[in-house]
């Protein structure tokens, strides 16, 4: 039927299609939706920005093949933690998106410390460990309403996380 044609072309429009998970323009679209929609978000919430350690290394000694591997691996440890109102996303490359309506700064360490927790028990193959992955956390409140700057918020909490040695999560002292 042609809706469930419209639905399948939204679907791709919306996917990234190695993962699965939501692209950065659905993301963006449907993170800025909630982070305006309060009732929904109870006022407060966290944007983490995910990167997977390494992860042209992995590329260059176990091929493209694992990296996608990796990257799914990721994506799936990702819907397996999270609840089904919050979002995430393939961000680019190796760099994921999760926005977490309602999560106190605890929350979000125990979400990114579950999913690294999962990641870390799928089996390798053929020589390949799952990556290790680094996390920055930005909290939002009633009075956040510009995604960019809780993106730009994690990001820089995420380069605090690499700069510091990688597979950790580090919390943004705040927006701006």
């Amino acid at each position: 039927s042609t809706e469930q044609q419209t639905r399948a072309l939204r679907m791709v429009a919306t996917r990234d299609d190695l993962t699965g998970l939501l692209n950065r323009k659905a993301f963006l679209d449907l993170a800025a939706e909630l982070l305006n929609d309060r009732v929904v978000t109870q006022g407060t919430g966290a944007l983490i920005l995910a990167d997977l350690d390494h992860f042209k290394a992995v590329n260059d000694t176990h091929g493209h093949a694992a990296g996608d591997l990796a990257l799914q691996a990721f994506a799936g440890a990702c819907r397996d933690t999270v609840r089904s109102t919050d979002l995430v996303g393939r961000y680019g490359g190796e760099e994921f998106i999760l926005l977490i309506p309602g999560a106190s700064a605890d929350r979000a360490q125990k979400t990114a410390a579950e999913v690294s927790r999962r990641l870390a028990q799928i089996p390798t193959v053929d020589g390949l460990h799952m990556p290790t992955v680094s996390y920055g956390v930005a909290l939002y409140d009633s009075g956040t309403s510009d995604l960019d700057d809780l993106i730009a918020s994690a990001d820089r909490a995420l380069y605090e996380a690499k700069s510091l040695g990688r597979n950790r999560t580090v919390h943004s002292d705040g927006i701006g």
